[in-house]
């Protein structure tokens, strides 16, 4: 269905108060949250959406499902609202002020940029910028991607690379993932070596994060090129790489981390940490922002800071930002 063949044969008049809330229902898949997030009554949503309905004469959502969900005539029309929102959004900010103003800027992060890298960097960048308020988000980097890609948060920084359209990566820090290993008499064949191969974790219980986790997509990925899948090892999954730091602390399992994800515990003994030598676990971390979506001042001095920070950092620099 051709969008813009339904506005030229019904003549409709959208307004956009009417496809912010369209475009926040079908985000949420919600009429309740819709609400919240504007504000308004949930009647004075579902109101505008049947004014919609009923200028376009074609039904926006299917209703008689668990869920909310979009018809292919409402999938047209959020692609175009999309743009038209954030096309209206370009032209207010052209026509105000270009300062950077009073602020609060979400930003989603997968949880080693969350927990480890940004904290220093927003301290930084709120030094120079007062006004701005920043808040992160901690998501897996899948979760983190597809919400840049929804709009809901401008920026996000990740460990993996997700593919939607629109979607710019630009690394911007690199991380290696080491072998964190107990200090336990139970794991001295292990903490004897300078350095492992996977073939030395077989027989070891692996603590892994779950589906959708930068670092646990990146290890596929390398274990796949040398022939093996996570089906090889004994697994124990966590949602949480702070609960797997104290699961190998205490001797539960070995796991395959983020060495800024583990420097504080090394120092301290509380666990050990070698690389593998026949796994290239070098990564890096990305800037991932919608190519099409309109950023504001704040955004956009926030992106160019992150980017100024990391440039030319040696790796060993790179480990003492947190």
């Amino acid at each position: 269905m051709n969008f813009a063949n339904i506005i030229q044969k019904e003549g409709g008049r959208m307004e956009f108060y009417q496809l912010e809330a369209f475009v926040m229902v079908a985000d949420y898949r919600s009429f309740s949250r819709a609400a919240e997030q504007l504000f308004l009554s949930q009647p004075t949503i579902s109101s505008h959406i049947k004014s919609l309905e009923t200028e376009l004469n074609v039904p926006l959502f299917d209703r008689g499902k668990s869920e909310i969900l979009l018809t292919p005539a409402g999938e047209t029309l959020y692609r175009y609202a999309k743009d038209l929102l954030q096309l209206r959004n370009a032209a207010l900010s052209d026509l105000g002020a270009r300062e950077i103003k009073e602020e609060t800027l979400i930003i989603a992060a997968s949880s080693v940029p969350c927990q480890y890298l940004l904290p220093k960097v927003i301290s930084n960048f709120q030094q120079l910028y007062p006004l701005v308020n920043i808040t992160i988000r901690q998501e897996n980097s899948q979760v983190a991607s597809e919400k840049v890609f929804h709009y809901h948060y401008p920026l996000g920084v990740v460990g993996e690379k997700i593919a939607l359209p629109h979607l710019t990566y630009e690394p911007i820090v690199s991380d290696q993932l080491v072998v964190a290993i107990p200090t336990q008499p139970a794991y001295q064949e292990l903490l004897a070596k300078e350095t492992l191969t996977t073939a030395d974790l077989l027989g070891c219980k692996l603590l892994v994060r779950e589906t959708g986790s930068g670092t646990r997509s990146f290890f596929v990925q390398e274990l796949q090129h040398r022939g093996l899948t996570l089906e090889d090892f004994q697994l124990q999954v966590f949602n949480n790489q702070e609960t797997i730091k104290q699961a190998v602390r205490h001797g539960l399992g070995v796991t395959i981390i983020s060495r800024y994800v583990v420097e504080d515990y090394q120092r301290f003994g509380f666990l050990a940490t070698r690389t593998l030598q026949d796994l290239p676990l070098t990564r890096y971390f990305y800037l991932v922002s919608h190519a099409k979506r309109i950023q504001t001042p704040a955004a956009k001095a926030f992106k160019d800071f992150v980017r100024s920070y990391f440039q030319g950092r040696s790796e060993k620099d790179a480990g003492n930002i947190c």
